[in-house]
């Protein structure tokens, strides 16, 4: 057994390079990024993009395979965006500075200005002369005022320039972590997440359980309704979860038809009770065709359910919760199987 996994890897690239060959793709590196994720699943939301591209049009045009590359696999897209934002604001904040240091500037020649009337005044000096000095005190003063008006126009403007990049940099920020979908987190907000919640449950000696979700039957449903019906069980699914957990609770697509929800202050008892709460409620949704309004019967869920143990590593807490979901795949569907950590011996 363990010789066939560590034969994986040299299968998927094989299997990348038949199939890039037979789409008639170069195998470039990004190429083979794209069609080795396909295989390995490394990226679930990359295979299931690409598995419906190929299912439409039987191969992966050139573009296609780049398109897929750029929104799964490089982070271009994104940092380009934030870095626009970051440049923007760079510019903005010089353009405040020097404007501060001109009127920095114009303070420093205000103030020897008046320096110098006053020594002036307390000097045997002429009327003619206290007049001329009174006269540039007046114009500086006038000049002054007129910097200080510019300035204040120029902070406004400025603050709400920033305010609005900052904003717009918050969108793209949150975009990267949701799921285009469902609209709610995606695998990135996932894996970000639970690191928080792991290092929140060991600080305060606290329970931590996650639910793992399947879709029963989804390719099949797929198949039988079309892709348009399996986004809409997608949304479903997805709008379910939400509506009935709790406001800390973390709800993320993994992938494909794959649902984790992270369970703070929860035990594994607890979250199997939740699960089965959720499946039910799932139970009781029509599916729809909104073209004809055609009911398409209910969609179940199965799910996996497991507890954090303090020190292990975040692999086999997840690992441990998809060996449940598997064993309620396996043993029914439509089921909630909670899986506890084994007893070190």
């Amino acid at each position: 057994m363990t010789d066939d996994k560590n034969n994986l890897p040299d299968l998927w690239a094989k299997l990348s390079i038949e199939l890039m060959t037979q789409h008639g793709l170069s195998p470039t590196p990004d190429n083979f990024a794209v069609y080795y994720c396909y295989f390995s699943n490394a990226n679930p939301n990359l295979k299931m993009a690409m598995g419906l591209l190929i299912d439409q049009d039987g191969r992966l045009t050139q573009d296609q395979c780049t398109e897929l590359f750029l929104a799964h696999l490089s982070l271009e897209a994104e940092n380009k965006m934030i870095q626009k934002s970051s440049g923007n604001i760079v510019d903005e904040i010089n353009t405040v500075m020097k404007v501060l240091e001109k009127s920095v500037e114009k303070s420093n020649q205000y103030d020897q200005t008046l320096t110098s009337f006053t020594g002036a005044l307390q000097s045997n000096v002429s009327l003619d002369q206290i007049k001329s000095a009174v006269s540039r005190v007046a114009n500086e003063t006038r000049i002054m005022a007129e910097q200080n008006q510019r300035l204040q126009s120029q902070l406004t403007s400025s603050t709400q320039q920033l305010t609005e990049m900052r904003y717009n940099l918050d969108i793209v920020r949150k975009a990267s972590l949701s799921d285009a979908l469902t609209s709610i987190g995606n695998r990135k907000y996932f894996d970000n997440e639970i690191k928080r919640a792991i290092d929140e449950a060991v600080e305060n000696s606290t329970p931590l359980s996650l639910l793992m979700c399947d879709i029963d039957l989804f390719k099949k449903f797929n198949d039988t309704y079309g892709h348009l019906v399996g986004d809409e069980v997608l949304k479903l699914v997805a709008k379910t979860l939400v509506e009935n957990l709790k406001g800390r609770d973390i709800i993320a697509r993994y992938g494909g038809e794959e649902f984790v929800i992270l369970l703070p202050q929860t035990t594994v008892t607890d979250a199997e009770r939740v699960g089965n709460q959720l499946r039910s409620i799932l139970a009781t949704k029509q599916v729809r065709r909104r073209r004809t309004n055609e009911n398409l019967g209910v969609v179940t869920i199965s799910m996996g359910a497991t507890e954090y143990v303090p020190s292990e590593d975040t692999d086999s807490f997840i690992g441990r919760a998809d060996s449940a979901l598997y064993e309620a795949k396996q043993t029914g569907r439509n089921r909630v199987v909670p899986k506890a950590a084994p007893i070190e011996q």
